[in-house]
């Protein structure tokens, strides 16, 4: 259905649509109508990849990457430690200097989507840099027999968001996780903790089931598990950017 018809008193049926033709998921009545919505459609969209096509943006997954994704993973455990006192106001533009994002990082791991012109985006760049090259990471874990990767691309599918959120497509975050639009790697920093902290549980679990001792426990303190990153990543966007999981990115 096109965003901005209002169908109240026409049949949506009988209302000819076309189509984004860069996301494929985004509907309109007529040109007019997708020249309006292209203002705020622009932040969200970004390509849908073809099947058996590689994707536009490929990054090497060697131990300078991981060395990097490392240290941001770091630079955002620290800062959102000092953010859990709800008391404290802190602002956008307290907290970006802090995380020393994108600037540290090397220019073919930076994320280059302008989005100075927005006004919801533009003081966003390190939590969006942060959140894409955790998802580069996350999604390198996943093998195509895997079947977590399958699971992941459906919980996408079972998200009910409001229509003026941004869409999620599980196989196109999957598939292209480093060519993905300001808004959806947005939404993913708030939305990816409701996946990896029931993992992490059960994973945990496990380590129990299988009667590891206290002392390994305590050597692992130094080494948090992965899935942490994204509790950090959340943390710093709800403080600093006053975002929550259930509002718009």
């Amino acid at each position: 259905m096109c965003p901005l018809q209002d169908y109240e008193e026409i049949d949506p049926a009988k209302v000819p649509l076309s189509r984004c033709s860069v996301c494929k998921n985004r509907f309109y009545c007529s040109p007019r109508c997708q020249k309006t919505d292209w203002k705020e459609h622009k932040w969200n969209c970004s390509a849908l990849p073809v099947e058996g096509v590689p994707a536009r943006t490929v990054v090497e997954l060697d131990d300078e990457f991981k060395s990097h994704v490392g240290r941001v993973a770091g630079i955002l455990r620290e800062v959102s430690a000092a953010l859990k006192d709800d008391k404290q106001k802190v602002s956008a533009s307290m907290v970006a200097p802090l995380l020393k994002i994108p600037t540290d990082l090397p220019s073919h791991l930076q994320y280059t989507r302008a989005i100075q012109e927005s006004e919801k985006f533009k003081y966003r760049l390190p939590i969006l840099t942060a959140c894409r090259l955790f998802l580069i990471d996350y999604v390198s874990t996943l093998t195509n027999s895997d079947p977590q990767r399958k699971e992941f691309e459906d919980w996408f599918a079972g998200m009910q968001l409001p229509a003026s959120f941004c869409e999620m497509y599980g196989p196109k975050i999957v598939g292209s996780p480093a060519d993905l639009s300001p808004g959806e790697y947005a939404m993913l920093a708030q939305t990816m903790p409701m996946w990896v902290v029931p993992k992490m549980d059960e994973e945990e679990e496990e380590k129990e089931g299988e009667g590891e001792g206290e002392d390994e426990e305590r050597e692992g303190d130094k080494d948090e598990p992965a899935g942490r990153r994204w509790v950090w990543l959340a943390l710093a966007l709800r403080r600093a950017y006053g975002v929550h999981s259930d509002k718009t990115a």
